[in-house]
C-alpha cells in the first residue's frame, strides 16, 4: 500500500453484521479508489473510475477492511464519507433434538437496528413468518420426523433494494418418541439353536425414525446398529426387521445354556428396553448320578447328586424307585452350565427301604439316562456331649444329645475305664422341649437328650456307639473333673437368650457389642478371669459346629468384650463361644471354667455411602473442571470393591445396571456417547467436554461380592454467571439414612464466602431458617424429629461482591424401634437394698438387632448402667439422698445407625440406714471379672453411701486401671466409675493419682481411635466425667498439679471436645466441689480436627462460673 492510503478495520462477533453506507454527494472516484475486503481476502472492488458510486451501501456477515489510495501524490486527499451499523442478529431455540407432535419455539432477535427500516422473517421448508420487530417468536411442531433447517433473514429498505443478511442455518432434528406399545417389538427365533454354530436373531417392530440399536447377552455388550439417517414416508406404520448375527465368538463369551437377550431400542427424545430369554442348546454329554450307599428318613434330607461333563439346558427329572412305591422328587430345567455341569437334588423318604435314583437329562437335541442304588434307613445325624457339676461333689451330670431319625438303635455308652453300657434307643420325635439345660452352641429342639450321672476323680472321655440295622455312628467326647467348690455359677453373654440353647441369631449390619457376665455364689480371695472367644461358621442353628468351621476373629485375648465388625466376617450364619477360665493370682492355676454361646448372623449388606459436597451442588461460569468423591475411602473399607461413576443430562438417563451406562446412548454428559466416565477412586470432568447443559447427574455405582449392589447420586444445577464454590460437608450422623435421636452437624465449604445461610425444607413445604451466618449448622434432636421423608437442608454462601451459591442434602430418618414396652418390677423399694429388675418386650428387630441402654441420671450425669442386646437388666441397686424419693430409669432402645426410642420407668425409694451386704461382694466379682456393665451397676449406690473401704477403693482403681477398653461405651462406663469415685472420697494418696492417671490416659486413646465414628454425645458424656476427675487430682497437691498439667496424654485428653463442639454453642456445664463452669467454643468460623487442636485442661482449682474457650 502506497504511503498516501488509509485503511479501516471493523471487526465482527458472532451473530453479528455490518451495514456500511457511504455519502454518495462527498464521494467520488476522481481522486482515489476504493477497495472493501472480505475477511476471506477477497476485494470488492467500489470504482477506480471518475464515476461516482451508484449504491454506496453494504452489508457484511464476517469482518471487512476499508482501504482508500490516491491516483497521484499530487491530488488533494479524497473527500470519503462513509458510517456504519453493528446490528446483532441471533436465531435460537431451547432445543436441537425434538418429538414429533412438540411444539419448538424460535426466537429471533435483533440488536442496534432500531433506525432502519427492516423487513425479516423466518422460515422453514416452505413455511415463512415476517416480522420487523427487535423479537419475534415463531412456535410450531412437526408432524414427521426428519432433519429440518431453519433460518431467518433480514433486508434493508424493502426486499429489493439490498442483499439480506441471514443468521447461521439452524438444523433441528425431529425424531419420533419410542415406546413399548408403539413399537411392538417381538423376537422371531427358531425353534433350537445348536451352540456354538452360527445363528441369526430377528426383531420386528414398527417403523419409527430413527432408532438405533444395541444388542446384549445377559451383561455383554454383543453389537451396535444404527439405522438410516432419512425418513421414509412411505414406512409409516409398516413392520420393521432388523437382523443380528451371532458368531461362535460371540456366543462363547456367555456359552450355551438360556440367557436374557436385551435389545435397547433408542433416540435423543426416548428409549426402550426389550428383554426376552435366548436359548442355546448343546449336546448333553457323560450323565452321572451319586448318593450315599445309606440315606436317613424323614425329616433328614439326603443329596443326589447329578453330572453332566457338557451340555445345556438341560431338563432333569428325577425319580427315586423301589419295589413299592415310585417317587417323582425332582423336575426342573437347567439353563446355565453353571447350573447343569453339577447339581445337588435334596430329597427325603418316610419309609425304610431299597431304591433306585434315576436321573432322565434332555434337552432338543439330545437325551441321556443314569442311576444309582441306595437304601434308606434311621440314621443318627450328629451327638453333643457336655457335662455339669455339682457342688462339694466329685459326680458330674452328663448330657448326651442326639439328632437323628425316628426309629429304633441300639446303644452303647462308655465314660472312662467303666464298664460300657448297652441301651435301647427309640427316637419317637422330631423335636423336643428340654428345661434346665447347660449352655449348648445349638438350638436343642430337634435333639433327644439322654442324661447319666457318674463319680469323676479326673477327667474321662465318653464314647457314644449307635448301631442301626446295618451301619454304626461313633461319638467322642470329654468330661472334666469335678472340682471340689465352684464359686462360678454361671457364665453369660448379654444377649436376651432363654434357656440354654440357641435362641434366633442376633443380626449384626454394622457392629455388635458381645460382654459377659458372671455370676459368683461365694467369695475366693485374689483371682483373676481370662476369657477367650471363639467364632464358628454354621449354615443353621440346629447345626453343632466343629473345630473345621472357625473363623478367625479379630480380638485380643483375655478381653470380656468382643467387638464383631460385619465388613470383617462373610455374609452368613456364625456361633460364637466365650471361655472364660477363673484362675488364682498367686500361681496362675485355673480353678474353674464356664462357657457360653450366643449365634449371630451376618447379612448381605449394602454401602451407607454419598458423594461428597452434597446431594444437588451448583456451578458457575468460573468452574472449569468437576470433581467428584465417595464419602467411603473404599481402598481402606473393602478391597474388593468395584467403583463405576456415569454422568447423565437427565435423571432418568441414569442407569441402573453398569452395563446399560456403557451402551453408546442418548442422555450421555459427553453427547451420543457412554455414560461411563471411570472406574476410579475420584472422577473428574473437564467443562470443556460436556456437552451443553443446565444440569448434569452424576452416579457411583458400587458392587462387591460380599454386599448388594448400590449406588449414590448427586446433582450439578449450571448457573450462567461466576459464582462461589460451596459443597457441603456432614460431621456426625451422616448417610442416606440419619437417625433422629442424634445431632446432625453440617459445616459449609466455601473459601471466597463472607456471609452464610442455612435453609430447611420440609415435605409439607414449610421452609425454616437455620444458624443464621453460621458456617457449621447443627440440627438438634427437636428438628430432626419434625423431618419426615424428602425434606432438605440447604447451605447457602455469599461472596464479597453478593454472589451467592448453594448446596443441598436431602434427608430421610431412620424408623426408631417401636410396638413394644419397657416395665420395672418392683415399683417401690429400699435404696441400697432392694434389687429392681427392669424388661422390654415387643420391640420389632428391624435389619439389625435391637441394642438396649439403660442409664439412671444423677447430678447432672447420665450413668451408663448397661449397653448390650439384652432387654433386661437384672438386680439393680439404686441409691437415694433423701429419705424418700423418685428415681429415674432411662432405657434407650436403638436400632440401626443408633435410632433410637426412649423410655423412662420411675421408683419409689425410701431410705433406710441399711445397705445390703452383698454389695460390696458384688463389687470384688465385677472388678475382678473385668465385668465392667456390673462394675458400672454397683458403684454409684457404694459411692452414694459412701460405703466403700479404702483397701477396696484401692483395688477399685487398680483394676480398672487394666480394664480392656474396645468401644466409646466401655470409655464412658470407666469414666463414670472414676468419677463416682472421686466425687465421694476424693484422690486419698499418690497411687491413687498414679491409677486414676493411667485410666484416663486408656481413656483418651480409645476415645481418639473412635472419635470419627462415635456417638458425639457419649464423648460429651466421656468429656464431663472426665473433667470432674481432673479437678479432683489437681486438688490434692501443687507437684501433682504440675504433673498432671505436663503429661502429654492429658493434654490429649482436652482434645476430646473437639469432635463434638459446634461454634458459639452452649456445649457441656460441669460442677464439682471447687468450681463449676461450663464449655463454650466461641469462634463461628473454626471447627479443628482433633489431633490439630491446641486445647489443654486448665488449672481449674481456683476457678468459678468460668467459661472455657476451646477454640483454637
Amino acid at each position: 500500500m502506497s504511503a498516501g492510503a488509509k485503511s479501516w478495520e471493523i471487526q465482527l462477533k458472532k451473530g453479528e453484521v455490518a451495514y456500511l453506507q457511504f455519502d454518495e454527494v462527498l464521494f467520488s472516484c476522481a481522486s482515489a479508489e476504493l477497495k472493501l475486503i472480505k475477511a476471506d481476502g477477497k476485494v470488492i472492488l467500489i470504482c477506480k473510475t471518475e464515476k461516482p458510486l451508484h449504491y454506496p451501501n453494504f452489508v457484511f456477515q464476517n469482518n471487512v477492511t476499508i482501504t482508500m489510495e490516491r491516483f497521484t501524490t499530487k491530488c488533494s486527499e479524497a473527500n470519503i464519507s462513509f458510517v456504519y451499523n453493528r446490528i446483532g442478529f441471533r436465531l435460537m431455540t431451547a432445543c436441537t433434538h425434538v418429538q414429533t407432535g412438540q411444539k419448538v419455539q424460535f426466537v429471533a432477535t435483533l440488536t442496534g437496528a432500531s433506525n432502519f427500516n427492516l423487513n425479516c422473517e423466518i422460515s422453514y421448508n416452505n413455511f415463512k413468518t415476517g416480522f420487523s420487530t427487535k423479537t419475534l417468536t415463531a412456535e410450531r411442531s412437526f408432524k414427521y420426523p426428519g432433519k429440518y433447517t431453519v433460518s431467518a433473514k433480514c433486508f434493508i429498505g424493502g426486499r429489493s433494494s439490498l442483499r439480506p443478511f441471514a443468521t447461521p442455518d439452524l438444523v433441528l432434528y425431529v425424531e419420533d418418541f419410542l415406546s413399548a406399545t408403539k413399537l411392538q417389538i417381538s423376537l422371531q427365533q427358531n425353534n433350537f439353536q445348536t451352540y456354538p454354530a452360527s445363528t441369526e436373531l430377528i426383531f420386528h417392530h414398527k417403523y419409527y425414525f430413527p432408532i438405533s440399536y444395541a444388542l446384549m447377552l445377559d451383561d455383554v455388550i454383543i453389537t451396535e446398529l444404527q439405522t438410516s439417517q432419512t425418513f421414509d414416508k412411505k414406512k409409516i406404520l409398516s413392520n420393521e426387521t432388523i437382523k443380528f448375527g451371532l458368531n461362535s465368538t460371540m456366543q462363547q463369551l456367555v456359552g450355551p445354556g438360556k440367557h436374557d437377550v436385551i435389545l435397547l431400542l433408542q433416540n435423543h427424545v426416548s428409549s426402550v428396553t426389550y428383554s426376552r430369554p435366548v436359548l442355546f442348546y448343546e449336546e448333553i454329554k457323560n450323565l452321572t448320578v451319586m448318593t450315599k450307599q445309606y440315606v436317613g428318613l424323614r425329616p433328614n434330607v439326603f443329596v443326589i447328586s447329578v453330572t453332566v461333563s457338557s451340555g445345556a439346558p438341560v431338563n432333569l427329572a428325577i425319580d427315586i424307585i423301589s419295589n413299592r412305591t415310585r417317587l417323582s422328587v425332582f423336575r426342573s430345567t437347567k439353563f446355565c452350565p453353571r447350573d447343569c455341569h453339577t447339581m445337588a437334588i435334596e430329597a427325603t423318604l418316610l419309609q425304610a427301604d431299597i431304591y433306585d435314583a434315576v436321573a432322565t437329562a434332555t434337552n432338543n437335541i439330545s437325551e441321556l439316562t443314569s442311576s444309582a442304588s441306595f437304601e434308606a434307613l434311621p440314621q443318627i445325624h450328629d451327638v453333643y456331649i457336655t457335662s455339669r457339676g455339682f457342688e462339694y461333689e466329685t459326680r458330674r451330670e452328663v448330657f448326651i444329645f442326639i439328632r437323628g431319625d425316628m426309629g429304633k438303635y441300639q446303644m452303647n455308652l462308655t465314660i472312662g475305664e467303666n464298664a460300657a453300657k448297652n441301651l435301647t434307643l427309640t427316637i419317637s420325635k422330631t423335636k423336643y422341649k428340654h428345661v434346665g439345660l447347660p449352655n449348648l452352641p445349638f438350638d436343642a429342639e430337634p435333639y433327644m437328650l439322654i442324661k447319666n450321672e457318674s463319680l469323676f476323680d479326673e477327667a474321662r472321655e465318653v464314647v457314644v456307639l449307635i448301631r442301626n440295622e446295618k451301619q454304626s455312628f461313633r461319638f467322642v467326647g470329654y468330661v472334666p473333673k469335678a472340682l471340689p467348690l465352684s464359686c462360678l455359677v454361671s457364665v453369660r453373654i448379654r444377649e436376651g437368650k432363654v434357656g440354654g440353647g440357641l435362641d434366633e441369631p442376633l443380626k449384626v449390619v454394622e457392629e455388635l457389642v458381645l460382654s459377659v457376665d458372671l455370676n459368683f455364689r461365694c467369695v475366693r480371695e485374689l483371682f483373676s478371669v481370662d476369657y477367650k472367644w471363639r467364632a464358628y461358621r454354621v449354615t443353621s442353628k440346629i447345626d453343632i459346629p466343629k473345630i473345621g468351621d472357625g473363623v478367625q476373629l479379630n480380638t485380643s485375648s483375655g478381653e470380656p468384650e468382643l467387638v464383631i465388625k460385619a465388613d470383617k466376617l462373610l455374609p452368613g450364619m456364625y456361633v460364637i463361644k466365650v471361655n472364660v477360665n477363673v484362675t488364682s493370682d498367686e500361681r496362675l492355676n485355673v480353678i474353674e471354667k464356664g462357657d457360653d454361646y450366643t449365634l449371630v448372623e451376618i447379612p448381605k449388606r449394602k454401602l451407607n455411602f454419598l458423594i461428597k459436597g452434597g446431594d444437588v451442588v451448583e456451578a458457575g461460569m468460573n468452574t472449569n473442571i468437576l470433581k467428584f468423591e465417595s464419602s467411603i475411602d473404599f481402598n481402606k473399607h473393602e478391597e474388593n470393591i468395584k467403583r463405576d461413576w456415569f454422568c447423565a443430562v437427565t435423571q432418568e438417563d441414569l442407569p441402573m445396571t453398569k452395563e446399560i451406562g456403557k451402551i453408546q446412548r442418548k442422555g450421555s454428559c459427553f453427547g451420543w456417547q457412554t455414560l461411563y466416565v471411570t472406574g476410579d477412586d475420584v472422577m473428574e470432568i473437564s467443562m470443556d467436554k460436556l456437552v451443553r447443559s443446565d444440569r448434569y447427574y452424576v452416579r457411583l455405582i458400587v458392587s462387591d461380592p460380599h454386599y448388594d449392589e448400590t449406588f449414590a447420586d448427586q446433582t450439578i444445577v449450571m448457573k450462567s454467571t461466576s459464582i462461589p464454590n460451596v459443597t457441603l460437608r456432614c460431621r456426625s450422623n451422616c448417610g442416606k439414612l440419619f437417625s433422629p435421636h442424634k445431632p446432625m452437624i453440617l459445616q459449609l465449604d466455601c473459601d471466597d464466602c463472607t456471609r452464610h445461610s442455612w435453609l430447611l425444607s420440609l415435605k409439607s413445604g414449610q421452609q425454616l431458617s437455620l444458624c443464621q451466618n453460621r458456617r457449621f449448622c447443627k440440627l438438634k434432636n427437636s428438628i430432626l424429629n419434625i423431618i419426615s421423608t424428602s425434606s432438605n437442608v440447604t447451605g447457602i454462601g455469599y461472596n464479597v461482591d453478593g454472589d451467592m451459591a448453594s448446596a443441598t442434602l436431602i434427608l430421610n430418618p431412620l424408623s426408631p424401634p417401636s410396638g413394644g414396652s419397657c416395665r420395672v418390677t418392683p415399683r417401690s423399694g429400699i435404696a441400697f437394698v432392694t434389687k429392681f429388675n427392669v424388661t422390654c418386650s415387643g420391640y420389632a428387630q428391624g435389619q439389625a438387632s435391637l441394642k438396649f441402654k439403660f442409664s439412671v441420671k444423677e447430678k447432672g450425669h447420665d450413668n451408663l448402667l448397661q449397653s448390650s442386646c439384652d432387654p433386661n437388666l437384672y438386680d439393680l441397686t439404686l441409691p437415694s439422698e433423701d429419705f424418700v424419693s423418685d428415681v429415674t430409669i432411662s432405657i434407650a432402645i436403638c436400632g440401626l445407625r443408633q435410632s433410637c426410642t426412649e423410655k423412662t420407668l420411675t421408683v419409689t425409694l425410701r431410705k433406710t440406714p441399711d445397705v445390703n451386704k452383698h454389695l460390696t461382694s458384688d463389687v470384688f466379682y465385677a472388678i475382678s471379672s473385668h465385668n465392667l456393665q456390673k462394675t458400672a451397676q454397683v458403684i454409684p449406690p457404694l459411692s452414694s453411701a459412701k460405703i466403700l473401704k479404702p483397701f477396696l477403693i484401692t483395688q477399685i482403681l487398680d483394676r480398672t486401671a487394666d480394664y480392656p477398653l474396645n468401644t466409646l461405651t466401655s470409655a464412658k462406663q470407666v469414666a463414670d466409675v472414676l468419677r463416682h469415685l472421686t466425687e465421694s472420697f476424693g484422690v486419698a494418696n499418690e497411687h491413687h493419682v498414679y491409677q486414676l492417671v493411667r485410666t484416663l490416659n486408656r481413656i483418651e486413646r480409645i476415645v481418639h481411635k473412635h472419635s470419627s465414628e462415635g456417638d458425639d454425645d457419649v464423648i460429651r458424656s466421656i468429656a464431663a466425667s472426665c473433667v470432674v476427675v481432673t479437678s479432683h487430682l489437681m486438688e490434692f497437691s501443687d507437684e501433682i498439679r504440675f504433673k498432671i498439667k505436663e503429661n502429654s496424654r492429658m493434654t490429649r485428653l482436652g482434645k476430646l471436645l473437639m469432635t463434638s463442639l459446634v461454634p458459639g454453642e452452649d456445649t457441656m456445664t460441669f460442677k464439682t466441689k471447687s468450681v463449676q463452669g461450663r464449655f463454650l467454643k466461641l469462634n463461628n468460623d473454626v471447627i479443628n480436627p482433633l489431633n490439630d487442636s491446641s486445647f489443654r485442661l486448665p488449672n481449674i482449682q481456683t476457678l468459678s462460673n468460668e467459661v472455657i474457650n476451646v477454640e483454637a
